[in-house]
C-alpha cells in the first residue's frame, strides 16, 4: 500500500507512473474486486461439489426411528 500511496501522492513521480496513472489509482479496487470474484467462485465450487451421505442419512433416520421408539417405551407421546 505504500507504493500505491507514493505514486498516488505524486511522491514518486516518473515517466511510467504518469502513463500508467488511472490504472495504478484503481489497482486496489480492482484487486479486491478479484479477490471476491475468486472466493465466489471457490464457494460455489465447494457447494456444487458437496458430498452426499446417503449412508449418515440412513443411519440417522434409523436412530430418530429408535430414540422414538425408546421414548414411546417410556410413556412419551410423539406424533
Amino acid at each position: 500500500m505504500g507504493p500505491w500511496t507514493a505514486v498516488v501522492t505524486n511522491t514518486v513521480k516518473n515517466e511510467f507512473t504518469d502513463q500508467y496513472f488511472m490504472y495504478i489509482l484503481l489497482l486496489p479496487l480492482v484487486l479486491v474486486a478479484m479477490f471476491g470474484l475468486v472466493s465466489v467462485a471457490i464457494i460455489a465450487h465447494r457447494v456444487y461439489n458437496f458430498n452426499v451421505c446417503n449412508d449418515a442419512a440412513e443411519e440417522l433416520t434409523r436412530q430418530i426411528k429408535e430414540a422414538k421408539e425408546d421414548l414411546k417405551k417410556k410413556g412419551l407421546k410423539i406424533d
